[in-house]
Order: C-alpha cells, then sequence, then structure tokens
C-alpha cells in the first residue's frame, strides 16, 4: 500500500558529486572496485549525500517540514552553527530476501550531506547476496565521502550497534566510531577534511549506491525489507552548545520516495518514519522501489 503520494512537475535531478579533494588520513584500503550489478562484489557507497527530486516542481501534497529524497530516510537538523557530534545506537535490522538482485538497506549516522556534499560517517550495511539473492550479509563500515567506505567488520541481526561521529577543533579531524556492542568488536579512524562545512547532523536509513570499477555506471538500489528499525540515543552538538537529543533542534523529517513508472512525475514512499520521540523514531519499511540510475 502506498500510503504518500508526492508530485513534481520539472525532471529528476541527482545532488552533484565531487571528488575526493581535501580529505586526508583515510587508510588505502578505502577504495574498492568491482563490476555491478553483482551486490556482492560492486563498489557501494552507502552514505552518500542526499539524492532529491527537483524541488521546485513539489505541489501541497509534500509538508514543508518533510523532505523526500530518492536515497535517504530518516531525521536531519541543520542550522547556522556547525555541527560537530552525532550519535545513534540501534539493533542490526533483520532483512528479508526474496532472490531479487540489489537491494540493500543501511543504517547510519554522519555529519554533511543533507544540504552538501561530503558526509562524514559511520554504520552498518545489508544485503541480499549469494548467487540467488536469498542469502542475508551484514557489515559494519564508515566513510568520508566521497572517498569509497571502508567495511571493517561483519555484525550479525540483532546485534546492538552504537555510531558515533564526532569533530575536535584541537586536531582539526573527525573521528568515525562503529561499535557492535553485542560482540565487542569496534573500529575507528580519524581523518581531516578542508572542504567538510558540518552544516548538518543525521540519522538514516539508506538505500545506498553502487557503481562498476571505473564508476562509469551507478544507480540507486532497491530497498531491502528490514521491517522495522528504530534509532535510539539520536544526539547532536553544535559548536559552543551542549549534547542534545534529535526531538530538541529544529528536525527535518526525510521521506524515500521512488519515482511512478507511468512517468507523470509522481513518486511513492518506499518505508514509513515515524515521529520523533525524544532521542529515537522508528521506521517502517513498505516496499523495495526500482533501482535508479545517477551520476557520481
Amino acid at each position: 500500500m502506498r500510503s504518500k503520494r508526492f508530485f513534481v512537475t520539472a525532471a529528476l535531478t541527482a545532488t552533484a558529486m565531487v571528488c575526493a579533494v581535501g580529505v586526508t588520513g583515510l587508510p588505502a584500503t578505502a577504495s574498492t572496485t568491482a563490476t555491478i550489478p553483482a551486490a556482492d562484489t560492486a563498489t557501494s557507497q552507502p552514505g552518500g549525500p542526499m539524492v532529491v527530486p527537483t524541488s521546485s516542481g513539489i505541489t501541497a501534497n509534500a509538508s514543508t517540514t518533510v523532505t523526500i529524497s530518492e536515497n535517504w530516510s530518516g531525521y536531519a537538523v541543520a542550522g547556522k552553527k556547525q555541527y560537530n557530534y552525532v550519535h545513534s545506537t540501534f539493533v542490526e535490522p533483520t532483512i528479508t530476501c526474496p532472490g531479487v538482485a540489489d537491494q540493500w538497506s543501511s543504517n547510519w549516522v554522519g555529519l554533511d550531506g543533507y544540504n552538501d556534499e561530503t558526509v562524514e560517517q559511520d554504520g552498518t550495511a545489508a544485503w541480499c547476496g549469494g548467487t540467488d539473492h536469498t542469502t542475508p550479509k551484514y557489515e559494519a563500515w564508515y566513510e568520508m565521502f566521497p572517498a569509497n567506505s571502508v567495511n571493517v567488520f561483519a555484525v550479525h541481526p540483532g546485534d546492538i550497534i552504537d555510531t558515533v561521529v564526532s569533530y575536535s577543533d584541537t586536531t582539526s579531524e573527525f573521528t568515525l566510531t562503529v561499535s557492535d556492542l553485542t560482540t565487542g568488536k569496534t573500529a575507528t579512524t580519524s581523518a581531516a577534511c578542508s572542504t567538510c562545512e558540518r552544516a548538518s547532523a543525521e540519522w538514516i536509513i539508506e538505500r545506498p549506491a553502487l557503481c562498476n570499477a571505473a564508476e562509469t555506471k551507478c544507480f540507486i538500489t532497491e530497498l531491502a525489507d528490514f521491517g522495522t528499525s528504530t534509532m535510539g540515543g539520536d544526539e547532536a552538538s553544535v559548536d559552543g552548545g551542549a549534547v542534545k537529543g534529535v526531538g530538541a533542534f529544529n528536525n527535518y523529517a526525510i521521506d524515500i520516495v521512488n519515482p511512478d513508472a507511468n512517468g507523470d512525475g509522481g513518486f511513492y514512499s518506499l518505508d514509513t518514519v515515524g515521529p520523533v520521540s525524544g532521542k529515537s523514531f522508528t521506521t517502517t519499511w513498505q516496499e523495495p522501489g526500482t533501482t535508479i540510475p545517477i551520476s557520481l
């Protein structure tokens, strides 16, 4: 059932993405190569900037407090001050794999990407792997987009995952830490980024992009069936400010949508993002959508 419908009058555009300029301190393993569309081996980009339809044509069907996106769902906060911290804890969702290629889901937190073209983030990714696309696979990762994501360790459905991204004025570096509190595994990396604006903080469930080795052919995946997922302990802070829950900020809900197949300029929702309650929200999967070609 499609619970939300949005209409635009202009053609789709994808957020422009930039080369890896100004990002330092990442390990050499940040670059991965493969050939699409094999989901087990393709270069994935979980956590890239939000890809939005052309906003000028959105009618009153879409609330002014809701952003629609082709790859993100969840919440973002953005304001005049720079953000220096974002955090969330969630239970790794169990995905259902019906034997369809290119179905992914990714939970993460990050700074930037809501209204600019870098993202400093970490989280987990789940996808339908194997030759018949019926084998769920789960990995923790971090990423300083536009550098590629780095897989750091396997996770399991039901594991409690803790994610943090912070920025230090002292070192001028971002620190990305993803931890599996169930198994005790943790991965941390630090990197400087001269072009990162720290203009937003986000708590996101995403369907990522996959590319071939040369990144000349890329597409947004279908959204894997993750059931429901609650992101809790959702906190952020700005320079000179205290750490606060997402509900204490002027926050923006993000609905993930897919273009209608009939080409009428409409969109339908792929999941339902619930309201913020203090420091948490729950998202419920609705349908996978279709793959969408994009240019990176």
